[in-house]
């Protein structure tokens, strides 16, 4: 959720700074681009559900825009409360780091005694664990 709660914060300062950008006459047309695609990238990494919420609060809370970090919790607190459990549960991950695999093999063959994970054929247990 933090992660989501940095894009969104950072979305509303792209959001501003596309503004300004669209109104600079000093600005080229492809600097006043790049600044249009590095937003849409932001807005590409969120959830569709994150991105309703986002747009219906932005039109219908224009007083939370002063402060990007209030409109961010706004937008998550409004999300996860029109979820379903397992939808929330899905939100909740979608940014989530998978758990390391430890395995306790040192990168010895497989196809030794010594090795207790049952792999066969030679392969090291490292390799097959980078591999998988």
């Amino acid at each position: 959720m933090k992660t989501m709660l940095e894009l969104l914060i950072r979305l509303q300062e792209l959001r501003d700074c596309c503004e300004r950008a669209a109104h600079n006459p000093q600005l080229t047309g492809s600097e006043k681009a790049a600044v249009f695609c590095f937003k849409n990238l932001v807005r590409d990494c969120l959830p569709a559900e994150v991105l309703i919420h986002y747009d219906r609060l932005r039109k219908a809370e224009p007083e939370l825009l002063e402060c990007p970090e209030v409109f961010a919790m706004a937008v998550l607190v409004s999300t996860y409360r029109r979820l379903s459990p397992r939808q929330r549960r899905r939100l909740v991950n979608h940014f989530a780091t998978p758990p390391r695999v430890r395995s306790g093999c040192t990168g010895h063959t497989a196809a030794q005694p010594a090795c207790g994970c049952g792999r066969q054929v030679g392969a090291t247990c490292r390799q097959l664990v980078l591999h998988s």
